[in-house]
């Protein structure tokens, strides 16, 4: 059994040695570690290289064109890697050291229970700053992400509960990836998306196995909850009818829902946050 850990990176040469020092510090060491470089301009093609001579046991660097971006990138080498297993690592965050092993714990079990069924397993993160100072000790909480809403696929429209560098995912996930990827908005939803829309298992772990960094370079970031609120979004109105209508496109492309099912979807979801304050 081996664990594929695909890391894509970009100008990344701050923080990078960290990320990688962090999965050799795991607790389980049953993984191989395939990075692709999106065209930095900085070193971080030379640590990929130094990282790669020293541990080649356990360590690629595949070269192939740049994609243009995280999400094409991450679906570009998923599609090069074949395995049991796959995580994606971001190149700026920490991994805490039993991160693997309590996701693979929760992995098997959901196997057994379930066959071969397609089975995502994610957890829950600890919110850092530049300096490794805590933001917050929960990204759940800080987001206000309820785990218990989603009910069916057209519940996904009012919430993204997978933060792609904390999945775990196995092979039969892989299977159902539905393609092109044209309209996938980011990497982690996409995925999150064609296994609900397939029958899948998302599990959820409930303790932070990540030091989820924030900084002026980051692609996504954590969003404070106070942030998701019904003024915020008035005096934001651009930026919430273009995300919505990207979520809603990609949404539609994996499986039927009507704009107007999606739209009550959001509206059910603002009255259950209400009601579990």
């Amino acid at each position: 059994m081996k664990i594929a850990i695909l890391m894509a990176t970009y100008n990344g040469e701050k923080y990078l040695r960290e990320q990688i020092d962090s999965l050799l510090a795991q607790t389980c060491q049953d993984w191989h570690l395939y990075m692709h470089d999106d065209g930095s301009k900085d070193n971080t093609l030379s640590i990929l290289r130094e990282y790669t001579e020293r541990y080649a046991d356990r360590m690629t660097l595949m070269d192939y064109p740049s994609q243009g971006g995280a999400c094409k990138n991450f679906m570009s080498m998923l599609e090069r890697v074949e395995a049991p297993y796959y995580m994606f690592c971001d190149q700026d965050d920490i991994w805490l050291p039993e991160k693997i092993t309590a996701s693979l714990e929760v992995m098997r079990q959901a196997m057994l229970n379930e066959g071969n069924n397609p089975v995502i397993v994610n957890t829950d993160l600890i919110v850092v700053d530049e300096a490794m100072r805590i933001i917050h000790p929960s990204l759940w909480q800080y987001e206000n992400i309820h785990h218990e809403f989603p009910k069916c696929f057209s519940d996904y429209a009012a919430l993204n509960v997978v933060t792609g560098c904390t999945m775990l995912f196995n092979n039969r996930v892989k299977d159902i990836i539905r393609k092109p990827y044209d309209k996938a908005v980011m990497h982690d939803t996409w995925i999150t998306l064609c296994t609900i829309a397939s029958g899948g298992i998302l599990c959820n772990v409930e303790k932070p196995t990540i030091l989820y960094r924030q900084h002026g370079s980051n692609t996504l970031g954590a969003c404070d909850a106070s942030m998701l609120t019904v003024k915020y979004k008035v005096r934001n109105i651009k930026k919430v009818i273009y995300r919505n209508m990207a979520h809603y496109r990609q949404m539609r492309a994996i499986s039927p829902i009507s704009w107007c099912e999606y739209a009550m979807t959001k509206i059910r979801y603002l009255i259950f946050i209400m009601r579990h304050k």
